[in-house]
């Protein structure tokens, strides 16, 4: 798993509830309710906005419950346990790194939909969407806005604001993504190898490919550039 989360209890269980029946508890939305999402879990270290969410949110009569949690490993502890259908996560929330908490909502819990919160709005698609996001949500949207997002994506939508589309200049694979993070974190062809589990040559190729997208020669270019395109956190 690539989060190596404990699931260690939080102190942050509370549930705005708004006394709707409690649906299955794996969190899945049944034909016939997809505006119904039964749980929402917010992920925001800043309380106040965590607290203005929430409170939104469960004032709505599609959200039965509303959690917070402060950290990543509060999240996941609270996910595990509460089996939230949707995720409102900030992407600069203390602990690790937000993107790596998608990734794992996308591997070990595919049903739950996360939508990435930021606070200037400049989270590229093409990285929301390699880490399993299904939208984007800028913090300064207004209240309006922000539900209606949020029921969007209860609905089956995704959400990404033009501002999140436009610097999408390069489009990577998942596992082109995968490759190029673990070469700019200085890993060599062999060692990438051994951790996505691909052969050596296969590596090689994915290496190319995503030099020949990102117009660069080397890995020191790579990395340079991934990072003004946002491709890497």
């Amino acid at each position: 798993m690539p989060l190596a989360l404990k699931d260690r209890a939080s102190g942050d269980v509370s549930a705005l509830d708004s006394g709707k029946n409690q649906r299955p508890a794996d969190g899945r939305v049944d034909r016939g309710e997809r505006c119904r999402p039964q749980r929402v879990l917010v992920v925001d270290d800043h309380e106040l906005t965590q607290a203005g969410l929430r409170a939104v949110l469960a004032r709505e009569d599609w959200v039965d419950s509303c959690l917070g949690a402060a950290s990543v490993e509060a999240a996941w502890s609270i996910a595990r346990r509460h089996h939230p259908q949707i995720v409102l996560l900030s992407t600069s929330v203390q602990g690790r790194p937000g993107l790596e908490l998608c990734r794992a909502f996308r591997e070990h819990m595919p049903y739950v939909k996360v939508m990435l919160m930021s606070n200037d709005g400049t989270v590229p698609a093409s990285l929301a969407r390699a880490h399993g996001a299904v939208g984007i949500l800028p913090k300064q949207s207004p209240i309006s806005g922000i539900v209606a997002s949020v029921r969007r994506v209860a609905e089956g939508g995704r959400v990404f604001p033009k501002g999140a589309v436009a610097p999408d200049s390069v489009q990577l694979s998942r596992r082109e993504l995968d490759v190029l993070r673990y070469l700019v974190s200085g890993l060599s062809n062999p060692e990438v190898a051994a951790r996505l589990n691909l052969s050596r040559h296969t590596v090689k190729q994915h290496t190319s490919v995503v030099y020949r997208k990102l117009g660069v020669r080397n890995r020191a270019e790579a990395a340079s550039r991934a990072q003004v395109l946002g491709l890497v956190a």
